[in-house]
């Protein structure tokens, strides 16, 4: 499966972004309308809405129809509930103090749990069965909402982690124990998340085969997870909750989505409300002058750095950040290969906040 920001690849957009109405023509937007209700449909409560009765503990996945926890034998995801009760319940949960995204359920899981020194790290996935596979070669995004929530002084958690991401497969994904599940993830993100409000997450990719379930979690060896203490002073874990996913089909070469909606970068905290924060997920920089440069436009937004990344890391390319345009070659003027490339963007924060950024991933085609 190709990794996303994509006409391929994976956006990111935090709260609250506008989106621009995107009109081809009546009689195609119509028909791919119908089909995308077909594609959302695939989803089997992507919102965490669906429940076999309320929790009223933590760990209670298990109460979440089309959802589960790889198999785990020691993994215990969440889920919470406006309704819940004890500490089932919503806002107040012993994780963190979290309103739903949308609706009345969330979802949670300790992505990563540090353990005794020497011990590898905890993991847990939530895993969701696709109500019907994905069509190989086909062109999808996928978007869900991610928080930490507001800490609590009685939690545990505080960590922020990288290599957060989502994967799909055709077999059923069994998680030993609670190790890390070895699973090619098709959107990753290369630096440690943290956001106490919801954030979009937004991701374009080619289903490579008819993968059934998808996985959400941390993938990487433990060498190669960066956790950085955000909150608290000694914390042991790297908590995320999880809300509102979404799937569409996406036609890669119109840059165009099946729900009537054009890609959208993110809308920052922070920003002013009238700042427009547009960047593209995908360009083809082969000479044809269409769409041949990535061009984010940053609107009133006053950004320190802009810089092009391996979806591994690997610093390949630095924009001007006051107007960033970049034509697909590295720092040594080689065109890349075709495939989905990092974006990072940062720009100054408030006294409190300090410098803050916001990533997102680019296909490049040809």
């Amino acid at each position: 499966m190709t990794f996303l920001w994509y006409f391929a690849g994976m956006r990111v957009e935090p709260w609250g972004m506008n989106s621009r109405f995107v009109c081809m023509n009546l009689v195609l937007a119509l028909g791919l309308c119908g089909f995308s209700a077909s594609v959302a449909a695939q989803l089997v409560n992507p919102g965490f809405e669906s429940a076999l009765s309320m929790p009223s503990a933590p760990g209670m996945w298990q109460l979440l129809p089309g959802w589960n926890n790889a198999f785990s034998g020691m993994s215990t995801p969440d889920f919470f509930h406006l309704d819940g009760e004890l500490g089932g319940d919503l806002p107040e949960t012993p994780i963190a103090w979290v309103q739903p995204a949308e609706g009345r359920g969330v979802a949670g899981i300790t992505a990563i749990k540090r353990n005794s020194p020497g011990q590898p790290l905890s993991r847990e996935y939530l895993v969701m069965e696709f109500d019907a596979p994905l069509q190989a070669g086909q062109h999808y995004t996928l978007s869900f909402q991610i928080s930490n929530g507001e800490w609590l002084p009685t939690s545990g958690a505080g960590l922020a982690v990288n290599g957060l991401g989502v994967a799909f497969s055709v077999e059923q994904p069994i998680q030993m124990g609670d190790q890390e599940l070895p699973l090619p993830p098709t959107f990753q993100s290369s630096f440690a998340r943290y956001e106490q409000g919801w954030e979009t997450v937004s991701f374009a990719f080619e289903a490579s085969g008819p993968s059934r379930f998808m996985t959400i979690g941390v993938f990487g060896a433990d060498a190669d997870l960066e956790a950085e203490v955000v909150m608290g002073e000694n914390p042991t874990m790297a908590y995320y909750f999880f809300d509102d996913f979404s799937l569409s089909l996406f036609d890669p070469i119109d840059g165009w989505l099946s729900d009537n909606q054009e890609v959208k970068g993110p809308e920052m905290a922070g920003l002013p409300v009238e700042s427009e924060f547009y960047v593209p997920n995908a360009f083809s920089p082969n000479g044809d002058g269409v769409n041949d440069v990535f061009m984010p436009e940053i609107g009133d937004v006053n950004p320190m750095s802009c810089e092009i990344y391996s979806r591994w890391g690997e610093l390949l390319a630095r924009l001007d950040p006051a107007s960033p345009q970049w034509d697909g070659r590295d720092m040594q003027g080689e065109l890349l290969k075709p495939g989905v490339y990092v974006w990072r963007i940062e720009w100054p924060g408030s006294a409190a906040q300090g410098q803050e950024a916001q990533q997102g991933a680019v296909t490049v085609l040809r």
